[in-house]
């Protein structure tokens, strides 16, 4: 599922490939432990239970699937940088209101809506949750967020998400060993 905004086409669901675009297995990795530890590439899944959460919430990736140089994005398509978050965000009316622009309302699995959430755009955001780095996956129905491909530091790299309540969208930098939503841009 695919949605034009502005110059941008953008997949309107968020990414749950398993496997990095040479075929290379992404190691699906549970274990908190392990998790905290890795420097290399890996996904998890909403309560470590893909059967059930893959279809409605796609996999959260660590910073490091982002920027593996096999390419975690199906050919013709990239994670998107800071710079093409911004002209989303822009395109949507900037950062006060864009994020109400993105919500999924139809689904109903935001926990609570602000009542500007109205999907104008057609980005569908889930609030697939996330996973911190010492933690476990978690707060589906809370908040998504989503990688940039852009890093900030050694440890930190940009992400963008919404909070349920709120009708703006965020930006700042998340350690790289976090596991957060990806979403996909097309190249041009």
């Amino acid at each position: 599922h695919t949605v034009q905004i502005g110059d941008q086409c953008w997949m309107a669901e968020n990414l749950k490939v398993t496997h990095y675009r040479d075929g290379t297995a992404i190691p699906d990795v549970a274990d908190d432990a392990a998790w905290s530890e890795l420097k290399t590439g890996a996904l998890c899944w909403m309560d470590d239970e893909p059967a059930q959460y893959k279809d409605v919430y796609g996999a959260l990736y660590n910073y490091h699937a982002v920027a593996d140089r096999r390419g975690l994005s199906p050919a013709g398509w990239h994670v998107p940088t800071i710079e093409e978050w911004g002209v989303l965000e822009q395109c949507l009316g900037g950062k006060d209101t864009a994020g109400g622009k993105m919500k999924d309302k139809v689904s109903h699995l935001w926990r609570a809506v602000h009542p500007g959430a109205d999907n104008s755009s057609g980005f569908s955001a889930v609030p697939a949750g996330g996973r911190g780095r010492f933690g476990s996956p978690g707060e589906a129905g809370y908040y998504a967020t989503w990688w940039a491909a852009t890093s900030h530091d050694a440890d930190f790299a940009w992400h963008w998400g919404l909070h349920p309540d709120r009708a703006n969208i965020r930006s700042n930098p998340g350690h790289k060993a976090s596991g957060f939503s990806v979403r996909c841009v097309k190249d041009q």
